[in-house]
């Protein structure tokens, strides 16, 4: 059989805020892609920030095995030596493309064998897919199969921000947007959201645009498409926690001759398979090393174990401290283990950041933007608790905590004892109580920018 093409596109920060996922939301490219493809109801990433999250879909492993365990700008890009989709598909006889924003390591230092990310623009989604385009134009009727891999900078907090109005065409008006009922409804956040929902119209629309190249040039029959995203969106319990707001993830494929289309994929799946799932269609070997389990064969009909847990962990991001100028490289680290009903969250050192706050508990005192505005919010008056416990079969909001309940004390000691060999078996820093010490100095390395 011919090698499948693989079109991998990746956004920034969108959670599973879509319309295919029965939001209120404004997204019908992706909505179509998914409906006629496969689309992932129980998609998760390993690591909830940026940086760590493309590490383990680019490696195959956990943060803290492959070393990308915090932001590449803050110092920690994934090191040289991890092994990655790239690298194999290389060895392989692809030919391996770039365009758009990468964030697992510093620009034009991902392997690839042709990388277009020169300038700060050429991260805007539309940019993007302008290079995408004439990539594929390029490489129609080659006989080569080619891994094509697009990241856009939309829909991040600092792309909406600074262009709703002169590249977004405005903000989502306030009775159209929709807040997510995790969040406070307070009228400075209705606008964010207004302006979040604007971004993904814009990203929408290009892939749309990168979809229709695809058919226009002959090239869905045989190609792959990923439509995917790092982790969930900015806000209170979300992006950097580990809540499943923060590691939730839209996932949806396109396969060739129409595989499975429609078909909805209600399994866990965490963002760590997605690079042995790829190796797997393109008759790559797998590297030993790889920790992530290839879900090809769910995809052809084939035997497959589902997962019955999936382990998720926090390290290093970005955050402001209460009263402080600039984002600082906090170490907070937080693990986990998901399961189809429970939701065990184990804080390492509970006192590190205070308790993220409920949207019942939310008064006209918080006045920032952005719930990503931690310095702006008044402090949290109960500390963080060592343990949580959600029942997300029943409670997937994960509003009640109920570790110390007793009729759940069974659950808790049992998925506390899975995540503790688990981070035993992979040799976790956390056990240790050492602190990670990071590679370079905060920077985005060398390399053109305009």
């Amino acid at each position: 059989m011919k090698r499948p093409n693989i079109v991998f596109f990746i956004c920034h920060d969108l959670g599973r805020e879509l319309g295919c996922y029965g939001k209120p939301i404004h997204s019908p490219a992706i909505d179509q892609f998914a409906a006629e493809g496969v689309r992932f109801t129980n998609a998760f990433c390993n690591s909830p920030a940026c940086s760590p999250s493309r590490g383990c879909i680019m490696t195959g492993q956990y943060a803290h095995t492959s070393g990308g365990i915090g932001l590449a700008h803050m110092g920690w890009p994934l090191p040289q030596s991890a092994r990655t989709t790239v690298d194999c598909l290389n060895d392989a006889g692809y030919e391996t493309v770039h365009v758009g924003l990468n964030h697992e390591r510093h620009a034009g230092a991902n392997h690839y064998q042709v990388d277009e990310e020169r300038t700060w623009d050429d991260w805007q989604a539309d940019r993007a897919v302008d290079k995408a385009i004439a990539c594929l134009e390029a490489r129609a009727r080659a006989d080569r199969p080619f891994y094509l891999n697009i990241g856009t900078h939309e829909v991040h907090a600092s792309s909406y921000r600074r262009k709703t109005d002169t590249v977004y065409g405005g903000a989502v008006p306030d009775q159209d947007t929709h807040v997510p009922l995790y969040s406070a409804d307070l009228p400075g956040l209705r606008r964010e959201m207004g302006q979040f929902q604007a971004a993904i119209r814009f990203m929408d629309r290009q892939f749309g645009r990168l979809v229709e190249a695809l058919e226009r040039l002959g090239l869905r029959r045989n190609t792959i498409v990923v439509f995917t995203t790092d982790h969930g969106i900015s806000n209170n319990r979300a992006k950097g926690t580990l809540y499943d707001r923060g590691v939730e993830v839209a996932l949806a494929m396109g396969l060739p001759d129409g595989m499975r289309a429609g078909h909805a994929v209600d399994h866990l799946v965490q963002n760590m398979d997605l690079m042995p799932t790829l190796l797997d269609a393109a008759g790559v070997p797998i590297p030993a090393s790889v920790q992530g389990r290839s879900f090809w064969p769910l995809l052809c009909g084939r035997d497959y174990r589902p997962h019955d847990e999936i382990f998720i962990e926090r390290n290093f991001h970005g955050q402001k401290r209460r009263g402080d100028r600039e984002f600082t490289d906090v170490y907070d680290p937080v693990r986990s283990v998901r399961t189809r009903d429970f939701h065990y969250i184990r804080w390492v050192n509970p006192s590190a950041w205070q308790r993220p706050w409920l949207p019942w508990e939310v008064d006209s005192r918080a006045n920032g933007q952005t719930l990503e505005e931690d310095d702006r919010w008044p402090p949290h008056p109960v500390p963080r608790a060592a343990e949580e416990l959600y029942h997300v079969a029943h409670d997937p909001l994960e509003f009640v905590d109920v570790a110390c309940r007793p009729e759940y004390r069974h659950v808790r000691v049992y998925l506390a004892a899975r995540l503790e060999e688990w981070m035993r078996a992979t040799d976790d820093f956390a056990l240790s109580g050492r602190v990670p010490q990071r590679y370079e100095e905060p920077g985005w390395g060398e390399w053109p920018r305009g």
